[in-house]
């Protein structure tokens, strides 16, 4: 499906590069990974002044309504300068699921402090497509344990599933207060805001009882895709700088770029890049449009991402050579966020099943 962007993506992309550039604090991305539990809070700042916060969400709940792709590049600008927090994406995830499941008054109730970044939302969804224990849900209350959720430690509101008595799965909402313990969790991206839930009858309200399962695989491919687009941030901004520093550092007289190893491992990133970009768009419009083969493309989109997120990072440190592998050098930020990202929705393996799996029952 050809797609082309128009003015109002250019200018969105313009503004958003304009304002995380003046933003950028890389010295105070290296204090987050060092303090367990903390994020960017001038980035989620700027992303409530900017509007980004509302950017999916409807005009009557205080969004701008637009849609996910002009959130998707925005979330593609954020990964260019691997931010210190993930709740755009996270956000997202809880405000499509009142979206596609909430009632009215659920909407009304908690779409309009999603939009202008009072509250965070997070989603902890993987066991959709994994197995893993579930917390219990009876009588309206929530008891059990989840994680590491990103974005746990700040969150406000809370998408998960939960087990009933009768033994099957609900889709649920959680206002996180006291009856929520929190316990931050340390990890190789400190950013993300990680933390263990534990909940001890906390208020539930269930978004979805029909086809818990199949909603939760819904609402996770729709936010793969968001999440795409930011490790196509993180890939592109590795290959310019892989690209920038070939062209520069010299080593027998010449620039390194003019070397056969560099220039193919150059090359290879730029394709991976773009097989990505190609997957990534193909399934933003899927989200867009809401066809049948939405999961199947995002899945495809996610896997495709974490190969050219992971692969630039990587292959970008070692075209920097020894430089690159210390913490004065910013491409170990955008190595560590990769990483986090490639797991944070679920493992590629499980992807990788869900893609198959669509694939082989659209064929049959």
């Amino acid at each position: 499906m050809a797609f082309l962007f128009d003015d109002d993506h250019r200018q969105i992309v313009q503004e958003a590069e304009r304002v995380l550039s003046a933003g950028f604090s890389p010295e105070r991305l290296r204090d987050l990974l060092e303090t367990t539990g903390a994020v960017d809070d001038a980035f989620w700042s700027t992303c409530a002044e900017m509007g980004w916060t509302g950017i999916a969400i409807e005009e009557d709940h205080g969004g701008l309504g637009l849609g996910p792709i002009e959130l998707g590049l925005t979330a593609q600008m954020a990964g260019r300068f691997a931010v210190g927090a993930p709740f755009l994406t996270t956000g997202f995830g809880v405000a499509e699921a009142l979206r596609l499941h909430g009632t009215d008054d659920l909407k009304s109730a908690h779409l309009p402090g999603l939009a202008d970044g009072s509250v965070i939302g997070a989603i902890w969804l993987t066991t959709a497509m994994e197995s893993g224990a579930l917390p219990t849900l009876a009588e309206g209350r929530l008891t059990g344990a989840i994680g590491p959720v990103a974005a746990g430690l700040q969150a406000g509101l809370l998408v998960t599933l939960a087990r009933t008595p009768e033994g099957s799965d609900a889709l649920v909402l959680i206002e996180l207060d006291a009856s929520t313990r929190r316990t931050a969790v340390q990890t190789f991206d400190n950013s993300r805001g990680y933390a263990d839930l534990t909940f001890d009858g906390a208020p539930a309200i269930v978004l979805n009882g029909a086809d818990a399962g199949a909603a939760s695989l819904d609402l996770m491919a729709r936010v793969a895709v968001i999440v795409a687009f930011e490790q196509l941030g993180i890939a592109e901004a590795c290959l310019d700088r892989a690209r920038t520093f070939a062209n520069e550092r010299e080593a027998f007289g010449q620039p390194i770029g003019k070397f056969q190893a560099i220039k193919h491992r150059i090359a290879e990133m730029y394709v991976t890049n773009e097989l990505a970009r190609g997957a990534t768009l193909r399934a933003v419009l899927a989200v867009r449009d809401g066809t049948p083969d939405l999961i199947a493309l995002a899945g495809a989109a996610r896997l495709m991402a974490i190969d050219a997120a992971e692969f630039a990072a990587r292959e970008a440190i070692q075209t920097h050579g020894a430089i690159g592998i210390t913490w004065e050098h910013d491409l170990h930020l955008f190595y560590r966020r990769s990483r986090a990202l490639a797991l944070e929705l679920g493992a590629p393996a499980a992807w990788q099943d869900v893609v198959a799996g669509r694939v082989i029952g659209a064929a049959a």
